[in-house]
């Protein structure tokens, strides 16, 4: 895509290529007649948001030599999800017929592969790190033994196969497991599960 500018500021789109007209469904003359709803029609508004402010600090920067990155999800033509751009704005000075030098921001945009699965990844990340720092103290609470057991309970292990395995009674098995339900307060064996991975102890 390109766009034309007055005392850089962007006032039309002067050209984007077939792919990007086929992918988004539309052409330069709609582009121009829809203005501002361009944006939000075909991206996230809050980060499109970000994106703009970004891209017009460029802008009033006017560095020829520099280039303006970033990531983008954009609603494609007949698709329900968004999907992920990673798009390279640069400025250039263009020379029109009469030798006149124009300013032009051009930018290219192409799929990132996998971004989705990426930001799948980041987010677990990120949600596994709250659930760590708000269980840590309970996990600093629990004794040696109290962990053991949690790892063999998440095995699937059974009381008496845990009490065979440490060489205790059956019974004092059971009195750590009412301790460890009542320190992290665990309804399920799934989240007793999910603790102990969260905590690495598997």
């Amino acid at each position: 895509m390109i766009h034309e500018l007055d005392h850089m500021m962007p006032i039309r789109c002067a050209y984007m290529n077939k792919w990007g007209c086929d992918k988004l469904g539309t052409d330069v003359d709609e582009i121009n007649e829809i203005g501002p709803r361009y944006y939000e029609k075909y991206f996230v508004k809050a980060e499109s948001e970000v994106i703009r402010q970004g891209m017009q600090q460029y802008l009033v920067n006017g560095d020829f030599e520099q280039q303006y990155n970033f990531f983008q999800q954009v609603r494609l033509h007949n698709q329900r999800n968004f999907t992920w751009f990673y798009t390279v704005c640069k400025l250039l000075k263009v020379k029109n017929e009469g030798q006149e030098t124009t300013d032009r921001m051009v930018l290219l945009s192409s799929p990132v592969m996998g971004m989705d699965t990426l930001i799948s990844k980041v987010n677990k990340t990120l949600d596994q790190n709250k659930y760590i720092s708000a269980h840590y103290r309970e996990f600093a609470l629990l004794t040696k033994r109290e962990k053991e057991i949690i790892v063999l309970i998440a095995q699937g292990k059974s009381s008496q196969e845990i009490a065979d395995q440490l060489f205790i009674s059956a019974l004092t098995v059971s009195t750590h497991r009412k301790n460890i339900i009542r320190k992290l307060d665990c309804k399920s064996s799934a989240e007793l599960v999910r603790f102990a991975l969260a905590f690495d102890m598997l």
